[in-house]
């Protein structure tokens, strides 16, 4: 069986990268690199990862970047101790580190790149090197993973790829548990308002400021489900803005809990920063679970994702930089009862497990696997 190494510089992995991983383990032998980046240490892990430990702060670009040679080193040591024959390379950075692997290490190793964001600067300068950096590596990369259909376009269509989207496991629609915290939601649901969700990392500072701006002018509350590097900052504007009667925080979550996240939820917002062109041509998980759980969605209307969906009734498009639009839109919806409708399905329901065969095809198609 092939020796697989996958790299991701976060610690936990993220969930896409641990659904490949479980997705791999069915035909490699599979070890993980990871980075934790975070103050608390990982101290609980099987045998099959190595985890870089540092204290440089999630969202920290600048000392991410000085402290990326460090975490090439190790995984380096990695690929050597446990002899690796493929690389799977979550993210353009993990891109950079499996190319310099493949350059010192083992000419022959195979690379696998999960093309899972777009690189992304708001200078134009480190934006360019970026993209060289990832053209260049792509040279020596045997198939590119395009976590969304609309990637494909920006990138050559010489290379070898296959799109495999954030589809969700049908493990989450087939569980339904009431989380620990469940009765603190149900308690504070007792006051009949809608109640809009965010699910998943808290980032993006300007938007979560919007949102909260948003929460304050409307009879509804806000739910955040997760952690991330803006999630400090939400609670601190929270606090500022006197909103904690309406702004409630449950902390990290586990994928069975979703279907209990949903249910509770009347929206669910994922309208992203779109002055980073990599919102634009994403698909969120969002997408995927609001159409599987029948819950609006509120999307930004720059995106590609939205361009498709302005006929359905049950889809909220919005200017996420627009607050006054926002307040507008969501509002209407409110007044039109747009939640308690029935929910239109926007997509057929995909599920990973489903569509693994699509990845061990492309996988054997490209010479990475010889037992499908």
């Amino acid at each position: 069986m092939k020796r697989l190494l996958l790299i991701d510089t976060t610690w936990p992995i993220n969930s896409r990268s641990d659904r490949f991983r479980l997705s791999l383990m069915k035909k490699y032998d599979v070890k993980v690199s990871a980075w934790n980046r975070g103050a608390k240490h990982a101290t609980s892990f099987k045998e099959s990862f190595h985890v870089l430990e540092g204290d440089i702060k999630y969202g920290n670009r600048f000392k991410k970047l000085i402290s990326l040679p460090k975490f090439i080193f190790h995984c380096l040591r990695v690929a050597k101790k446990e002899n690796i024959d493929i690389i799977f390379a979550s993210h353009w950075d993990s891109l950079i580190c499996a190319f310099l692997i493949k350059l010192i290490y083992k000419k022959n190793i195979k690379i696998i790149y999960d093309c899972l964001d777009l690189p992304t600067s708001h200078n134009k300068l480190i934006l360019n090197v970026l993209n060289f950096i990832e053209k260049f590596c792509l040279r020596y990369t045997s198939l590119t993973i395009f976590a969304s259909r609309f990637y494909v376009s920006l990138y050559d269509s010489k290379i070898n790829n296959v799109v495999f989207e954030n589809y969700p496991s049908k493990n989450i629609s087939n569980s339904y548990i009431n989380p620990e915290w469940g009765d603190l939601v149900e308690n504070i649901k007792k006051d009949k308002r809608k109640i809009i969700s965010w699910v998943g990392v808290v980032r993006y500072p300007n938007i979560l400021s919007n949102l909260l701006s948003v929460i304050e002018k409307l009879d509804v509350n806000l739910f955040v489900f997760g952690d991330g590097p803006s999630l400090d900052y939400l609670k601190e504007l929270t606090i500022n803005n006197n909103l904690g009667n309406k702004v409630h925080f449950f902390g990290r979550y586990q994928q069975q809990d979703l279907a209990y996240i949903y249910e509770q939820t009347d929206y669910v917002w994922a309208a992203y920063p779109t002055l980073d062109y990599n919102s634009i041509y994403a698909i969120s998980n969002k997408y995927f679970e609001s159409n599987l759980f029948k819950t609006v969605p509120i999307f930004s209307k720059k995106t590609k994702m939205a361009e498709n969906l302005k006929t359905f009734n049950n889809v909220l498009i919005v200017d996420e930089y627009n607050i006054e639009a926002v307040i507008n839109n969501i509002s209407d919806a409110l007044d039109a009862g747009v939640s308690d409708c029935k929910f239109k399905k926007y997509e057929p329901d995909l599920f990973w497990e489903e569509q693994e065969i699509k990845l061990f095809e492309a996988l054997t198609l490209h010479g990475l696997l010889y037992d499908c």
